[in-house]
C-alpha cells in the first residue's frame, strides 16, 4: 500500500515542479506560479547554426520524462514516450533504422557494448541490438525504470523508481546482484542515472540525498555519503531528490540536490570536500575549472570545481524551466520551454547568443559530441548544432 500511495503522489508531484503552484492548477484552481521571465534583447557575439534536423517520433508527449538520446560510436539513438526507437547518424542525421515497441516508455535510452536499453510503463526493461533494433531480451523489474541504465563488464546496472540498483547480465537479464535503498514518502518525479567510476565502481544518486557506491561485480556497498540532509516538518519540505545526472571528474565526483546542496565528494573514500547550499533537479556539466548548474529557479551558476565558490549567476532566464547546461568550447549552451537555444560566456555569464530551434521547448539536457551540440525537443525533433 505505501508503495502505491508513493507512486500516486510522485506522479501528482511530477505535474509541475517550479512556482509552488501545482497543488491550485490540478484542482482546478488559480494557477500561482511565478510566471517565466521575459527574453530581454541581447547583443549576440555568437551564432547558432543548425547543421542538420529531424522530426523523429513524439519526443517526451508532455510527459516531462527524462528521455535523453544516447550516442555510441558515429550513431545518435532516440526513443518517443509511445515506443519508437531510432538510430541517426550523428555527422548527417540520416535515419539509420527505426523500430515500433508499442509500449509507453518512461526510461532510457541507455546505449553500450553494441546494446540499447529503455524501460516501459509496466516496468519492464527493453534491451535492444544497436545495429538493427531487434530486441534481444526484455525483463520485468520491481518497478518502472526512470532514467538511463548503464553497461559495464557485461553488467547492466539499472535504477528503478522504487530506490533499487540492479545488476544484470547484460547478454540475458539474469540477475546477478541488487542494491536496494527504499525511497521517501514524496519524490520528484525521476531519477539520475547511475554511473561509473573506472571499471569497478558504480556511483547512484537517490531520492534521500544520499549517493552511494558500490562495486560493479557484486553490488556491495564501499560508502554512502549524505549529498544533502532532509529538513522540515513536511515532506513537501523535505524532498531532497537527486535527479539530475551526477559527475565524475578525476577522483572527484559532483552531485545537486533539490532543496539541498551542491556537493563535491572523494568518489574513492565517500567524504565531503565541500557543500554549497543550493536547489537543483538538472543535471551539471563542467570546463577545466568550474562547474555550471541550472537552479531550480532557472538560474545559471558558475561555481570553481575545487572550493565551491561561486563566480557567477546568470538570472536573466529565470523560471523559463531551463534543461541542464552542457559545456562546449568557450560556452556553455542550455535550451529552454518555448524551444530556444541560448549559449552563456564561460568566462562572466553573459548571454552572448539565442536562436529558436523547436517550438515544443525542451526538457532534457542536450549532449556534445566534439563540436556539435545535439538537443531533443519535447515535440520529438532532434537537432544537431554547432556555434559559430
Amino acid at each position: 500500500m505505501k508503495r502505491i500511495f508513493t507512486f500516486i503522489i510522485t506522479i501528482l508531484f511530477s505535474l509541475s515542479i517550479t512556482g509552488c503552484g501545482w497543488t491550485d492548477s490540478f484542482f482546478g484552481g488559480e494557477d500561482n506560479s511565478i510566471p517565466p521571465t521575459e527574453l530581454e534583447d541581447i547583443v549576440e557575439s555568437v551564432q547558432v547554426r543548425s547543421v542538420w534536423s529531424q522530426n523523429i517520433g513524439v519526443g517526451i508527449d508532455d510527459s516531462f520524462v527524462n528521455l535523453q538520446p544516447a550516442m555510441m560510436d558515429s550513431n545518435i539513438f532516440t526513443v518517443d514516450r509511445e515506443g519508437q526507437v531510432t538510430s541517426l547518424s550523428s555527422e548527417t542525421g540520416n535515419i539509420n533504422w527505426q523500430v515500433e515497441l508499442e509500449m509507453t516508455i518512461t526510461g532510457g535510452i541507455g546505449a553500450g557494448q553494441g546494446l540499447l536499453f529503455v524501460g516501459n510503463h509496466r516496468g519492464e526493461i527493453i534491451v535492444l541490438d544497436a545495429d538493427n533494433g531487434s530486441v534481444k531480451w526484455q525483463k520485468e523489474l520491481s518497478s518502472v525504470m526512470l532514467s538511463a541504465p548503464i553497461v559495464q563488464s557485461d553488467v547492466l546496472m539499472v535504477r528503478t523508481g522504487d530506490g533499487r540498483v540492479f545488476g544484470l547480465n547484460a547478454d540475458n537479464g539474469n540477475q546477478i546482484w541488487v542494491y536496494d535503498r527504499g525511497v521517501p514518502v514524496l519524490t520528484l518525479r525521476g531519477n539520475s542515472s547511475p554511473l561509473i567510476g573506472g571499471r569497478e565502481l558504480v556511483f547512484t544518486g537517490f531520492d534521500s540525498g544520499k549517493v552511494a557506491a558500490v562495486g560493479v561485480e557484486h553490488g556491495r556497498l564501499l560508502w554512502e555519503a549524505n549529498a544533502s540532509v532532509p529538513r522540515g516538518r513536511s515532506d513537501l519540505e523535505r524532498l531532497v531528490d537527486i535527479d539530475g545526472n551526477m559527475l565524475l571528474i578525476g577522483r572527484v565526483l559532483y552531485a545537486a540536490t533539490y532543496q539541498g546542496r551542491i556537493v563535491a565528494i572523494d568518489a574513492l573514500k565517500g567524504e565531503i570536500l565541500w557543500a554549497k547550499e543550493m536547489s537543483a533537479y538538472a543535471g551539471l556539466t563542467a570546463d577545466e575549472r568550474y562547474i555550471y548548474v541550472t537552479d531550480s529557479d532557472s538560474n545559471l551558476w558558475a561555481v570553481d570545481r575545487v572550493s565551491g565558490n561561486r563566480l557567477w549567476k546568470q538570472d536573466k532566464l529565470a523560471y523559463r524551466k531551463l534543461t541542464a547546461p552542457v559545456s562546449i568550447g568557450k560556452y556553455i549552451l542550455v535550451g529552454d520551454f518555448e524551444g530556444y537555444v541560448h549559449i552563456i560566456s564561460q568566462a562572466d555569464g553573459e548571454l552572448i547568443g539565442r536562436e529558436k530551434i523547436d517550438g515544443d521547448g525542451f526538457h532534457v539536457q542536450p549532449q556534445v559530441n566534439g563540436n556539435t551540440v545535439f538537443i531533443y525537443g519535447n515535440g520529438g525533433k532532434l537537432a544537431a548544432l554547432q556555434i559559430n
